[in-house]
C-alpha cells in the first residue's frame, strides 16, 4: 500500500515559519519545542512523544518537500498512512508522523502524543525547551 498523508485527530497550535525547533530525546520520551504561527497567538508549544521507536531530523527545507520519501506539508503536521514503519509496530499501534520547519523535516514513529506546554512569551525554542525541563526535573524531585 503507498504511503498517503492526512491530518492528524489531534490538533496542536499552527508551526510558525521563522524559528527552528528544538529536540530533545531520551531513549523514550521526545521533546519538540516549536514557534507558534500568529495565527494561533504565536509564542511556543512543547509537544512530547512518548515511547519514540524512531525519529529522524532531516535538513529538507520547505522548497524541497516534493522531493520527499514520504507525505510532508509545509509548516504542518502530517500523519503518514499506510507505512512500513508503522506496519512493522501495528501491534503496539505505532503512529508515524513528519513535521515541516522552514530549514528542517523531522519524522517520528511513536505511540502517543501531546501538548507538554504553551506559552505567549515570545523567545528561541532551545531556551524555552531548557527551561521547561529544568521546571518539569524540580516539580518532580
Amino acid at each position: 500500500m503507498p504511503e498517503t498523508g492526512k491530518e492528524p485527530r489531534e490538533e496542536f497550535p499552527v508551526i510558525g515559519t521563522e524559528e527552528i525547533p528544538a529536540i530533545f530525546f531520551d531513549g523514550d520520551t521526545l521533546l519538540l519545542c516549536y514557534e507558534v504561527a500568529p495565527i494561533d497567538g504565536g509564542g511556543l508549544a512543547i509537544l512530547e512523544f512518548s515511547d519514540v521507536l524512531e525519529f529522524k531530523v532531516d535538513p529538507m527545507n520547505v522548497d524541497e518537500l516534493s522531493d520527499a520519501a514520504y507525505p510532508v506539508s509545509a509548516w504542518n503536521v502530517t500523519e503518514i498512512c499506510g507505512s512500513e514503519k508503522a506496519a512493522r509496530w501495528a501491534a503496539m499501534d505505532a503512529r508515524y508522523w513528519s513535521l515541516s520547519f522552514s530549514d528542517l523535516t523531522l519524522t517520528v514513529l511513536f505511540d502517543t502524543v501531546k501538548l507538554a506546554g504553551r506559552t505567549p512569551e515570545r523567545c528561541a525554542p532551545h531556551t524555552a525547551l531548557k527551561h521547561f525541563m529544568s521546571t518539569t526535573a524540580a516539580a518532580a524531585a
